[in-house]
């Protein structure tokens, strides 16, 4: 049984902590600790991505892994201007649509400081004449800082420079129907669902059939993540992230979303498949979906040149990079994913790095190909001529 009340507060406790890209070191020490209290053995790389293992029964020396990232947006800045004002800079990819009026903490060297991303513009004009002319774009977004600083000397006395991090305000709301609003939700939320299933496999003693890789990375907002912390010995790479969906299908915020394929293209035929079934044998509510527009730490490990299965899937959202929103019963049927997948056998319980043809994978036959012309050669024909090899 999943704790919906741990899954809550491990959210909370996640949202509360400034992590946009590159400022990830404090998010990767929680995780870290509380990883330690569960016993599970753990390395940070120098970068700050964790990776974990728990150890399986398996005897084949393949070993599966989950990622999930824990950095967000955020922004950096830019220019400090004559005004006092800060000029900022977007961190990971995001529309400067979505910045206006944020709060924001900005962090020095040495001191924090509070403040507002807002439009540049003459404030104060008759009906706001001219704020609807303004571009779309972060040369027209500045940091009004809240002290007082009225030109560029100010700033710097303050020891504030370029290049200092800002953290937007998350201001998470938890609903009595269980919406969860707020900002980097994306995906602090994988995050918690993912351990609160950790929680759950080592408080229940479950046997794994292989080892598992827990990764947890810090650059998946600007489409590095994952990088080369998987290890050779891993055959399929599960990515638990957050995903926009459309309400168009009832209740579509309770689902998790299998994804069949992103913005890089479709994931391991397999594998997928594999999810699909898990989800079904243990009644999740679940649905496919191609998202066309998302990028993945799926999609960063195979431009690293992992030779790895992939596979994504998601828990409900609206709004991403925006003042996100998921649902707490959709983070409770992904922890129940997470925990059937672990539980379950690999996808194939030999698969090596290379093969021949009599090792390799099926995902046609003779009865699922189209008929041919005449002047055709018959598929089925060509490829019953290699079935004798699988013998």
């Amino acid at each position: 049984m999943i704790d919906a009340g741990r899954l809550r507060q491990l959210v909370l406790e996640l949202l509360a902590i400034p992590s946009p890209c590159g400022f990830t070191d404090e998010v990767i020490r929680y995780i870290g600790a509380a990883l330690e209290e569960l016993d599970i053995e753990y390395q940070i790389t120098r970068r700050g991505t964790i990776r974990a293992r728990l150890p399986g029964a398996g005897k084949t020396g393949m070993a599966r892994a989950i990622v999930n990232h824990v950095d967000s947006i955020g922004a950096m800045v830019k220019r400090i201007r004559s005004d006092g004002r800060l000029e900022v800079a977007p961190i990971g990819y995001w529309s400067s649509r979505y910045a206006e009026g944020v709060r924001v903490t900005l962090f020095s060297e040495k001191r924090r400081f509070r403040g507002t991303l807002l439009a540049s513009m003459t404030w104060g004009t008759s009906r706001d004449e001219g704020a609807e002319d303004l571009p779309i774009d972060w040369d027209h977004i500045e940091l009004r800082l809240d002290e007082p600083v009225y030109n560029e000397a100010d700033v710097k006395a303050l020891g504030i420079d370029i290049g200092d991090f800002v953290d937007l305000d998350s201001s998470p709301e938890v609903l009595e129907n269980g919406f969860i609003v707020g900002r980097n939700i994306d995906n602090k939320a994988g995050a918690a669902a993912l351990l609160v299933a950790l929680e759950h496999v080592v408080g229940e003693k479950l046997e794994l059939p292989s080892d598992i890789y827990f990764l947890f990375t810090v650059t998946e907002s600007i489409g590095t993540g994952v990088g080369s912390a998987i290890l050779p010995e891993v055959s399929e790479l599960l990515t638990v992230d957050f995903a926009s969906i459309p309400a168009i299908n009832k209740s579509p915020f309770k689902r998790i979303t299998i994804a069949a394929s992103d913005a890089n293209g479709p994931y391991d035929y397999h594998l997928t498949a594999h999810l699909q079934q898990i989800a079904q044998r243990n009644d999740i509510p679940h649905q496919r979906k191609v998202l066309g527009g998302s990028h993945s730490d799926a999609a960063s490990a195979l431009a690293a040149g992992h030779d790895v299965r992939t596979a994504v899937v998601t828990y409900a959202g609206d709004a991403s990079h925006s003042i996100e929103r998921t649902h707490l019963h959709s983070l409770i049927n992904m922890a129940k994913l997470l925990v059937a997948y672990m539980v379950s056998e690999p996808t194939f319980v030999s698969d090596p790095a290379v093969t021949t043809v009599s090792g390799f994978t099926h995902q046609i036959d003779s009865d699922t190909l189209p008929e041919t012309a005449q002047s055709s050669l018959d598929a089925a024909k060509v490829l019953n001529r290699t079935r004798g090899s699988d013998k």
